[in-house]
């Protein structure tokens, strides 16, 4: 009889257990079964069982929660690494350009010429200097020349003598004066008694340049006239360039006006 007892406490815990599980919560119980026995002696026997169980939940919605989130955040990353992507595509075609840039501007610079601004006096030291240093040809065209031999301190005369001492170390010097100016005779007398190709320019133009080219590179042009006034007096201005490009096209412009054109 006992037994029976016994079985039928365990159904009903196993029916409880099974209860529980499709429940929401945890449940922790007592159950109390009692069962009236006939025995030789009339007798109430009680007995008590304890259940206690557990449910485990598994959270369908938590789950879902977590697939999206991980999707979105792998969507993210997925579009971070396509603008980073992006992103350095650019900075390097920026590099690139930026490159390009510095070597258009390195060579730009190459291709500019060396050039020395002369102000008032100036022009008179670099200019001598050149001209006693040069070693195959001076061309000059001016519009005032005025050579004053008695005057024992001329900045103009001593420019003027500075071809003569390169004619005679064998530089080749060539000289165009502006006809119309009296002035000018002196030194054309002078600069020719001395074996230095010098000439007029035509009668029909003005000759109001004020060049020199010397060894086919070094170019002098501005305002300065070759006159004691204009280098020591006035306020003038010119400029020395070393370019040999710019030497032959002046020189092609000088002998354009010695042919008179």
């Amino acid at each position: 009889m006992r037994s029976k007892v016994y079985l039928a406490a365990i159904l009903v815990a196993a029916m409880l257990a099974v209860a529980g599980c499709l429940g929401s919560t945890s449940t922790v119980g007592t159950a109390t079964t009692e069962k009236t026995v006939p025995v030789e002696r009339t007798e109430t026997i009680t007995k008590t069982v304890t259940v206690t169980e557990t449910e485990y939940i598994v959270n369908q919605g938590a789950e879902t929660e977590l697939r999206k989130n991980l999707t979105a955040c792998l969507e993210n990353l997925r579009l971070l690494n396509a603008t980073l992507n992006r992103t350095s595509e650019s900075l390097e075609e920026l590099s690139a350009k930026y490159r390009d840039c510095l070597l258009e501007k390195s060579k730009r610079e190459e291709n500019v010429p060396p050039v020395k601004l002369l102000v008032d006096d100036a022009y008179y030291r670099s200019l001598i200097e050149d001209i006693r240093g040069a070693r195959e040809s001076v061309y000059v065209t001016m519009f005032l020349m005025k050579y004053d031999p008695n005057d024992s301190y001329d900045h103009a005369n001593d420019l003027i003598r500075a071809l003569v001492e390169a004619r005679k170390r064998g530089v080749s010097v060539h000289v165009i004066l502006e006809n119309s100016i009296e002035d000018n005779r002196k030194a054309y007398d002078y600069l020719r008694s001395n074996g230095v190709d010098v000439v007029f320019d035509s009668p029909a133009v003005t000759l109001h340049t004020k060049m020199v080219v010397i060894d086919g590179g070094v170019v002098y042009i501005g305002s300065h006239n070759w006159s004691e006034a204009a280098l020591d007096w006035n306020h003038e201005v010119s400029v020395r360039i070393e370019s040999q490009e710019i030497a032959e096209t002046l020189l092609e412009y000088f002998e354009e006006i010695k042919r008179g054109y």
